[in-house]
C-alpha cells in the first residue's frame, strides 16, 4: 500500500511537470542599438500555483553569463554580470499572468547571442532560448561634392549598424564596383560609419546619379537622386578646355591694339601740330 502511494505521488509529480512550460514569444529577435528591448517569454500558469517560491533566471547560453535572476520573493542583482548593471529588469507583478519577460536597456553590439529563460516553481520547471542580433538605423546620408578640372567627385556618409549593401546607379543602370569606392569604420558604440564615392568625367551632357543604402537587418533602404547639369547655369559644370585658335586670334589683337594704337595717336599729335603751324604762317 505504501508503495502505491508513493507510485501514485510520482506519476501525479510527472504530470504537474509535464504540465508546465516555459515558451519564448519569439526564438530570433533583432534590438535596436541604443534603445531598449523586451525578451518575450512565458510560463503556464494554474489556479493552484504558488509565487511565493518562483525562480526565474536569465542568462547567456554561449558563457553561463547571469543576466538577471529572482528568487526569494526579489531581485539577486549579486548575482548578475556586470555588463547588465543597471540595465535589466522583469515584471513581478506579471507573474501571475505567466509573464517572466526580460527588459534589458541601452542594447550594444555585445548583447547579440543566445539568452535562456528558466522558470521553477511548484508546478515544475523548464526553459527556453531566445537568439537576439542587434542593429541601428542609418542616419540620413549627408552628401558632399569636390569639384575637379574635368570631372566631379560625390561622396556620401551615414552611420548604422550592422554594415549596409552601397549600390550606385546612373539613371536605371548599376554602376560598376570599381568606379565607386567604400569604406568603412567601427566607432566604440559598435556603429558603423559609410563613406562611399563616385568619381565622375563630365562628357558634356547631364547625368543623374543615384545612391542606394540597404540594411537588411531592419529592412531599411536609403536611396537619393543626384541630377549633374552641365550648361552655362551649373555649378558643377566643369572649365572647357582652351581654344587654341581663339586664344592666337586673342594674342593678335592685343598686339596690334599695344604696337599700332600708339602709332595712330603719335600721327593724330603730329597733324594736329603741323595744321596749327600753317594757321600761324597765315596769320602772318
Amino acid at each position: 500500500m505504501r508503495g502505491y502511494s508513493q507510485f501514485s505521488l510520482l506519476v501525479l509529480w510527472g504530470l504537474l511537470t509535464a504540465a508546465f512550460r516555459v515558451q519564448m514569444v519569439k526564438k530570433e529577435l533583432t534590438a535596436i542599438i541604443n534603445q531598449t528591448v523586451v525578451l518575450g517569454c512565458n510560463f503556464t500558469v494554474t489556479e493552484e500555483l504558488s509565487f511565493e517560491n518562483i525562480l526565474v533566471t536569465w542568462q547567456r547560453v554561449e558563457s553561463n553569463e547571469v543576466v538577471h535572476s529572482y528568487y526569494y520573493g526579489k531581485d539577486q542583482f549579486s548575482e548578475q554580470d556586470a555588463q547588465y548593471s543597471n540595465r535589466t529588469s522583469l515584471f513581478p507583478e506579471e507573474f501571475k499572468t505567466g509573464n517572466a519577460s526580460l527588459r534589458l536597456e541601452g542594447v550594444n553590439t555585445k548583447d547579440i547571442g543566445k539568452y535562456q529563460c528558466y522558470v521553477s516553481n511548484t508546478a515544475g520547471n523548464d526553459k527556453g532560448i531566445i537568439s537576439v542580433t542587434s542593429a541601428a538605423y542609418y542616419s540620413e546620408p549627408v552628401l558632399t561634392i569636390r569639384q575637379k578640372l574635368l570631372g566631379t567627385i560625390l561622396m556620401f556618409e551615414s552611420s548604422g549598424y550592422p554594415k549596409a549593401d552601397i549600390s550606385w546607379y546612373n539613371g536605371g543602370n548599376l554602376v560598376a564596383s570599381f568606379l565607386s569606392n567604400c569604406s568603412y569604420c567601427q566607432a566604440a558604440d559598435g556603429l558603423y560609419t559609410v563613406r562611399s564615392t563616385m568619381e565622375i568625367n563630365v562628357t558634356g551632357r547631364s547625368s543623374t546619379y543615384t545612391f542606394v543604402l540597404r540594411n537588411a537587418a531592419v529592412n531599411q533602404t536609403i536611396s537619393r537622386t543626384l541630377k549633374l547639369l552641365v550648361g552655362e547655369d551649373s555649378s558643377l559644370k566643369p572649365n572647357p578646355p582652351l581654344d587654341c585658335s581663339r586664344m592666337l586670334s586673342f594674342i593678335l589683337v592685343a598686339l596690334l591694339v599695344i604696337i599700332v594704337l600708339p602709332m595712330i595717336l603719335h600721327q593724330l599729335k603730329y597733324m594736329k601740330r603741323k595744321k596749327i603751324k600753317y594757321i600761324i604762317a597765315d596769320s602772318t
